[in-house]
């Protein structure tokens, strides 16, 4: 049985170790056997407090974990693929893929975002409309996390989006996820607290301590994921909630967006008071709110953005495409013969097949010696295809900036279509200039003045 298999029918997931949780283990452990145990439950040996530093900082993990165990179970309940969890630096984050009852881009476990390659021409990119980022990370909560990754490849709908996204299947997945997790924090933070504050004087008495730091901690950390917020446990439930009522997954995203700006501009006031009243230990509320109000913002900017380019597809922005240049040309004649009489900053570069190896940027060209110009070919400043972020031209505009950003090497989605032999072709280009004419166009398409092709109105 393989990994994937196990994972799918229930087995305990991958768990990937970092060394970064042994600068955890040792922090959390200074903190008890150093300064909290000794204040609390003064004369007793120091490997007492050393052992108690190491099981609270032993039990603050596995509670992590734990609530990781717990939404590794529910995320496969609801159809998604389970990749496995990493622990590390910061607590434990579990890794799923989302996908149709469990077809996901698997592979793809870490804390970072990583991609398993880019889509064929024609192919369209998953994409997060959440955060306008291809396969980026859905993270929960401050001690664990989810990544939750798109589907490879999935079924499209007119306006660019999965419809295993559309159709909110994504929005009750991540609450059922979120919804375990958070309760297994309360219930074992509820738990210790309680066997702290009734742990009896004398030989459990430190027991009783660690019991308490630590449940209190867990409850800390279940706060603060429930925080109102985009991509918080918190914000997870109300986009479910409002998802419900409504049956829009744009205004269950505008809900959870105004929730989190409430939320961070309330943390940011009651921090600020507390400093008075309590002390420096207020700052930590302060810095909160300026998170939660940051992410909140962020994600207000976002769907504005995607409200703009929504309903456009790639040919109605693009630039015409750029010449074409031989890659077994030098760059001398390239420079004389195209680039300079162009005057463009990106060309496509042909292949001794004539099909579409990759671009040349002008920056590139450019910055070869003028002695090594009539003998370097232009495929030494060659940037392949495979590093390019592509798109078709009946591509959703909103989802080409995710590409971009995952493959920045040339600055600009390149438009490409199969050709009568089968191989791509270089059609168009979108970058930011593009982008930002689309924008900025959105409300001459709302006048029902039908699709702008921005690119037309400036050149």
């Amino acid at each position: 049985m393989t990994t994937h298999d196990a994972t799918r029918r229930g087995g305990i997931p991958p768990i990937t170790v970092r060394p970064g949780l042994a600068v955890s283990v040792a922090v959390v452990t200074v903190l008890l056997a150093a300064i909290t145990l000794p204040a609390t439950v003064p004369d007793r040996p120091g490997f007492a407090y050393l052992s108690g530093g190491l099981i609270g900082a032993g039990l603050l993990i596995g509670i992590l974990l734990g609530a990781d165990l717990r939404r590794a179970r529910a995320a496969r309940r609801a159809g998604l693929t389970v990749v496995g969890i990493t622990v590390g630096a910061f607590g434990s984050r579990l890794t799923v893929a989302l996908g149709d009852r469990g077809r996901g881009s698997a592979g793809l476990a870490g804390a970072g975002v990583t991609h398993a390659g880019h889509p064929a021409a024609g192919s369209a990119a998953p994409t997060d409309r959440r955060s306008g980022s291809t396969g980026s990370p859905a993270t929960f909560g401050a001690g664990g996390g989810v990544d939750i990754r798109p589907p490879a490849a999935g079924p499209r709908d007119p306006a660019g989006g999965s419809r295993f996204a559309e159709s909110g299947a994504e929005v009750r997945a991540e609450a059922k996820v979120a919804r375990a997790g958070l309760t297994v924090t309360t219930l074992a933070g509820a738990l210790l607290v309680t066997l702290g504050a009734l742990a009896p004087a004398g030989t459990l008495a430190l027991a009783g301590q660690v019991a308490l730091w630590v449940g209190t901690f867990a409850l800390l950390v279940t706060f603060i994921d429930a925080l109102p917020s985009p991509r918080s446990s918190g914000g997870r439930l109300i986009a479910a909630r409002v998802l419900r009522r409504t049956g829009s997954r744009e205004r269950a995203e505008q809900a959870v967006a105004r929730a989190g700006v409430i939320s961070g501009w309330s943390l940011i006031a009651v921090g600020a008071a507390s400093v008075f009243a309590v002390g420096f230990v207020g700052l930590w509320a302060v810095l909160l709110g300026w998170l939660a109000l940051g992410a909140s913002r962020l994600a207000q900017s976002q769907q504005r953005t995607y409200a703009a380019l929504a309903g456009l597809v790639a040919r109605d922005v693009m630039s015409p495409a750029p010449p074409m240049l031989s890659s077994w040309s030098t760059v001398d004649d390239a420079l004389d013969d195209v680039v300079l009489p162009a005057r463009r900053a990106l060309f496509g570069v042909e292949d001794f097949d004539g099909s579409l190896a990759g671009v040349a940027l002008l920056r590139d060209l450019a910055a070869v010696p003028m002695d090594d110009r009539g003998l370097a070919r232009v495929n030494r400043v060659l940037v392949p295809l495979s590093m390019v972020a592509t798109a078709a031209p009946d591509d959703a505009v909103a989802d080409l900036p995710a590409r971009l950003l995952e493959r920045p090497a040339a600055g600009c989605v390149v438009v490409v279509e199969p050709a009568a032999d089968g191989s791509p072709r270089m059609v168009g280009t979108v970058g930011p200039v593009e982008f930002g004419q689309a924008i900025e166009t959105a409300p001459l398409r709302g006048r029902g003045a039908g699709p702008v092709r921005p690119g037309s109105l400036w050149r």
